[in-house]
């Protein structure tokens, strides 16, 4: 008997006996979600591999404070309110901190955000997975008292929910915390109740494509003297449950700092990729925000995406060309790129050039932007 044929005895006998529920071979349903919502940013979405974040998975947003965390979870909600009138999203706010005025100024419809202020741990998961009742005696099958909202996310089809955001995992406060005395010491108390949240969150996240953002702290662990000293809360279950983790990190220097009027007002923003099941990791996006209006300049980060992968063309360092048009110098063709719909034309062609593994020659950068030197 072949190898082949001897697969599909096995499944067959599989399907017969088990019946065929979470059986998959040769066939597309064998992958979990793989469509993407972007997070805001066109350079992150690329650095990403599959141009954003997997619907129905776990993405970890990590970083110090003021590093733009929940900033670019609300730009990813705003991405996808964009995208059709009725997508929707819920942001549980642990840290009672959300502030409405500044969610819509980074483009959030705040009429299709759910915020749920809560900062215990448990109430929090039972509104996401629902409350289990006692098993039936005779066919052990256990029903919830109470679904949460994925349970009837499944059992409607889908109402258009595509983000949950929880901020932050170490604001939550777990139940033994809350009997604790103050000022007892209370070892990995979330470390410990995570596991089997996850385990429940998990599979009903990628039975409704919704993709849940968990926005962690990252710390400074005294006493190491080689390798990484930072780490974050939640324990190692947390990143095992995680499809992808960014940290995000303000670029320290002068010219990071975005001014007006002598204030600033923004700052860049460095991403790092720690981990990706859905494409390579380890790649770094630095792009700008806004305090009061997100990601900016992403034509900017259209013209280097559209550079990378050979859409526009790049005879000189100084020469830019798209679509027949000649541009003289990297601002020009920003200029050009401030058009929404050119801006999209070259991003999808970008996304197509990465499919087909596209590697264009790699040009220095430009030194000046002085028409003096060109002559």
């Amino acid at each position: 008997m072949s190898k082949k044929k001897s697969m599909a005895y096995i499944c067959k006998e599989m399907e017969k006996q088990h019946g065929e529920e979470g059986l998959f071979a040769g066939n597309s349903d064998m992958t979990t979600y793989s469509d993407a919502i972007s997070t805001g940013s066109y350079a992150l979405d690329d650095a990403l591999g599959i141009w954003g974040m997997p619907k129905g998975h776990i993405v970890q947003f990590a970083g110090f404070e003021q590093s733009g965390k929940t900033l670019m979870s609300l730009a990813a909600i705003a991405k996808w309110q964009k995208q059709n009138p009725d997508n929707w999203a819920m942001f549980i706010d642990a840290e009672f901190s959300f502030h409405r005025g500044w969610a819509e100024s980074i483009g959030v419809d705040t009429e299709r955000l759910y915020v749920y202020r809560e900062n215990k741990a448990a109430m929090i998961f039972d509104r996401l997975v629902g409350v289990p009742g006692k098993p039936n005696k005779n066919t052990g099958e256990i029903k919830k008292v109470r679904p949460g909202i994925l349970d009837i996310e499944l059992e409607t089809g889908g109402t258009g929910l595509g983000i949950i955001v929880l901020d932050s995992v170490p604001a939550m406060i777990v139940p033994m915390e809350e009997a604790s005395k103050a000022g007892k010491a209370n070892m990995a108390l979330m470390a410990r109740f995570l596991p089997p949240e996850l385990r429940k969150l998990t599979p009903l996240l990628t039975q409704t494509g919704i993709l849940f953002i968990a926005i962690n702290q990252l710390r400074f662990t005294p006493g190491v003297t080689y390798g990484d000293p930072t780490s974050a809360p939640g324990g190692q279950a947390l990143k095992h449950a995680c499809s992808q983790m960014i940290n995000f990190g303000m670029i320290n220097s002068k010219e990071s700092r975005i001014e007006e009027d002598g204030e600033q007002v923004g700052h860049h923003i460095r991403a790092k990729v720690g981990k990706n099941k859905k494409a390579p990791p380890f790649r770094v996006a630095e792009f700008g925000i806004k305090y009061l209006e997100g990601v900016i300049d992403r034509n900017i980060e259209v013209r280097d995406i559209g550079a990378r992968y050979g859409i526009i063309d790049r005879p000189s360092t100084k020469t830019w060309i798209l679509d027949g048009v000649k541009y003289n110098g990297k601002d020009a063709m920003a200029t050009a790129l401030l058009d929404e719909e050119l801006q999209l034309s070259v991003l999808e062609r970008a996304k197509e050039a990465k499919r087909n593994c596209v590697k264009p020659p790699i040009l220095k950068e430009e030194e000046s932007e002085d028409p003096k030197e060109e002559e």
